[in-house]
């Protein structure tokens, strides 16, 4: 790489710095060095005629890229290469790993005395490539240098410099891609001189700060040149292209900025084009990120309240003892639902989900059940059944008998430790036939539902002591040696059934309706908090387990293999399970869509830190399930983290209908430690919509294409500045960065959620 004229230090305090070039001191050409040789005494020469010996010269010649590019200089595109999704508001973009390509060949210079990039990205849409590319699929037509450098009927050729770098006969063998565009298609999209410089800036990325969301267009530390288009693509949808275009030999066909509208001869212009891609963007007239989820805000009730996954309390407040054990129970997530008792009496019952509004209080009572009857729930006081548990049993049942293969594995498991027993390893025999004698079976329950110990393939689980009852077996009774297994470790039925009990913990496969019982807690365009219920996902595995029970020994083997002290134990959370649902656009129209929830430095004594994401699935095409491990403190909802692009933004209220007459530019700090942060409450402009700072075009001409020129002055105006935008400037202001929403939790008092 040559020298650089502006290189400065990167600053380590920021994450990412844009420069407005990497200039080489030495561009693209023929030059000739002079090697000489003078004599000195007392500061006076002493050769008389100036020199010691004839001067010596060296022609040399600088070569930079000039017809095509390496492959392995594109570090990316934006939008990427194929791509379908909602552009409209994007100035498409290409990041190079060689970050002083450029401004490599010196074609032309500023007023000012800047050097002007030799490259630049033009953005095509349907029908202006006719001869070429009319479908935007990305076409281009290979031609030789030697055939650019001669003529061509009816088309207009690029004219090298061959004084200063004349082109070689070995860069006549050189194939280049092309594209046929005509000169008022040209005039139309292509940069003025003035905003060449505006739209190419570098990069520069500081590794002491990667973060997990930076994505490909960040991950790695260096510099990087960007070239950004000034054109973007239409809100009524359609497919475009982009190319990277040689600027060498165009310089008088670029548009001056006074007049527009091109109204010379209609020539064809064969421009080279070093890269390209094609893409499309797809009409939408849905509300936007910002509004969706500010609509969760306004709905969000007192202190937050109306975000807890329950049914709404009624207008009219309940009152009487009675009345008040209704309410409570509503608030507490529970729902009346009809039931049928064994004796065929039909009257109501309460039922209650796995995700609750409030944090659960464990209940000490952990037996195994076998049935979903000893799980039933008695409440004398009003002679009705809670039926939460017995109903979490016969889902567990239920799926656990859809899962062909893990009844078929469960089975298996269990014959092959009943087969341990009557092996000649005399320790197991004994051990097995103690715990059946001494009653072991009754006692299941407490040994399967109490927290397990960790293991080291997986997280760590919080452990608390369960009372033994009376004649149970001690833990030391339960353990089993690691070089005396029951069964292989690695046995296939025992890994099957293990993680099909651990999805099913996390509450893979449950039917929705016992998630959520009524539609009114989970209303279209909706997001709610919960936590869940560790005993409802408790029942879940006993129901599951119970598939196959025959034998008092068949619950043994269950704790031999899965209890706290068993062969394979499973581990338990190391804190609380939290999560959310959501039910927007939000879920189809981002599928990437990120939630990072992070812990309260209350609970951590610390920094907020992130929280592990236990489960993450979209149950339908606007339903996401987000299962936590931990009480989150804090939780960001933000579109996809694509990398940093540039174009414009919409407001946090309202539809955006077309982002060219609604959308703004939020002005950001560029001094200070504030810099690159959003100024709060300013946008450019004032009144939403940049349709004034479009290029003014005919019928039937490109269209949203930027006036960059007109736009930076505004945006100098706006800030206010007391200089002209700096490249690096105004790439600061055009970021377009992926939006996000947080929500705040007050876990002192009741866990409501609320916006931050």
């Amino acid at each position: 790489m040559s020298p650089l004229a502006y290189a400065p230090d990167p600053d380590p305090s920021l994450n990412v710095q844009f420069i407005d070039s990497l200039v080489p001191q030495v561009t693209a050409g023929r030059y000739t060095l002079t090697a000489h040789q003078t004599l000195t005494h007392a500061g006076a020469r002493v050769d008389e005629d100036g020199y010691l010996d004839p001067p010596a010269t060296q022609e040399v010649e600088v070569r930079a890229p000039r017809f095509t590019v390496q492959p392995d200089w594109i570090h990316g595109t934006y939008p990427s290469p194929g791509a379908t999704g909602l552009y409209d508001d994007v100035l498409p973009h290409i990041t190079l790993d060689r970050p002083t390509l450029p401004w490599e060949r010196d074609e032309a210079t500023a007023a000012n005395g800047t050097r002007l990039p030799w490259l630049a990205l033009l953005v095509l849409g349907e029908g202006e490539l006719p001869e070429t590319d009319p479908h935007c699929l990305g076409q281009t037509e290979a031609r030789t240098v030697e055939q650019l450098t001669g003529t061509e009927d009816d088309v207009v050729l690029p004219a090298f410099d061959q004084a200063t770098d004349p082109v070689t006969d070995d860069d006549k063998k050189t194939v280049c891609r092309t594209v046929l565009v005509h000169r008022s298609v040209f005039h139309a999209v292509a940069p003025t001189e003035a905003e060449l410089p505006l739209l190419t800036h570098v990069r520069r990325v500081n590794h002491r700060h990667q973060a997990p969301t930076l994505t490909a267009d960040l991950i790695q530390a260096g510099d990087y040149a960007v070239v950004v288009g000034n054109r973007l693509p239409r809100a009524a949808g359609g497919r475009y292209v982009a190319h990277l275009v040689s600027l060498e030999g165009w310089q008088k066909f670029l548009p001056d900025g006074t007049k527009e509208a091109y109204d010379g001869p209609d020539q064809k212009l064969r421009l080279i084009s070093l890269w390209s891609w094609a893409f499309e963007t797809v009409p939408d007239h849905a509300p936007g990120f910002a509004a969706l989820t500010e609509h969760f805000v306004d709905t969000e009730g007192e202190q937050g309240s109306a975000l807890l996954l329950r049914v709404p309390p009624g207008d009219r407040p309940l009152s009487g003892d009675d009345q008040k054990e209704v309410a409570d129970r509503l608030r507490d997530g529970y729902l009346p639902v009809s039931c049928h008792t064994e004796s065929g009496r039909e009257t109501f019952a309460w039922y209650r989900g796995p995700l609750l509004p409030r944090p659960a209080r464990p209940r000490s009572d952990r037996e195994r059940r076998r049935c979903a009857a000893e799980a039933l729930i008695h409440l004398e006081q009003y002679g009705v059944f809670d039926v939460s548990l017995a109903t979490a049993f016969t889902a567990g049942r239920g799926v656990a008998l859809a899962d062909h293969q893990f009844g078929a594995a469960l089975l298996r498991l269990r014959g092959k430790v009943r087969r341990a027993k009557d092996k000649p390893a005399a320790g197991a025999r004994a051990r097995l036939e103690h715990l059946v004698t001494n009653g072991l079976a009754g006692h299941l329950g407490e040994a399967l539902r109490a927290p397990a110990r960790a293991t080291p393939d997986t997280r760590p689980a919080a452990v608390t002591p369960v009372p033994a009852a009376v004649g149970a077996p001690t833990g030391a009774h339960l353990a089993v040696r690691g070089d005396d297994p029951l069964v292989d470790p690695q046995d296939e039925d025992l890994l099957l059934v293990r993680n099909r009990l651990l999805g099913l913990r996390d509450l893979a496969g449950v039917p929705f309706a016992h998630l959520v019982p009524d539609t009114r807690m989970l209303p279209t365009e909706s997001l709610r908090f919960f936590y869940v219920d560790p005993d409802w996902t408790a029942m879940l595995l006993d129901g599951a387990l119970s598939v196959g029970l025959a034998h008092s020994f068949d619950l043994t083997t269950d704790a031999l293999v899965f209890g706290p002290d068993g062969q394979a134990p499973l581990p338990g959370p190391a804190a609380s399970v939290t999560g959310l649902l959501l039910r927007s656009q939000l879920v189809s129209g981002w599928p990437a869509l990120e939630i990072r929830p992070y812990a309260s430095p209350r609970t951590t004594g610390d920094d907020e830190k992130p929280l592990p994401v236990v489960r993450r699935e979209a149950l339908a095409d606007d339903v996401l399930l987000v299962l936590i491990e931990g009480v989150p403190g804090r939780v960001e909802i933000a579109e996809p983290q694509q990398g940093v692009h540039f174009g414009i933004d919409e407001l946090d209220e309202g539809v955006v209908h077309d982002p060219v007459d609604d959308g703004v530019i939020r002005l950001r700090a560029l001094t200070g430690d504030d810099i690159g942060k959003e100024v709060p409450d300013k946008h450019f402009p004032a009144t939403p919509g940049l349709r004034p700072y479009l290029r003014a075009t005919g019928a039937g001409a490109p269209d949203t294409v930027l006036s960059v020129s007109r736009l930076a002055a505004g945006l100098k105006a706006a800030l206010p500045l007391d200089h002209d935008l700096t490249p690096s400037e105004f790439a600061i202001q055009m970021i377009n960065a992926a939006q996000r929403r947080t929500f705040t939790t007050d876990t002192a008092t009741t866990g409501d959620h609320r916006n931050g």
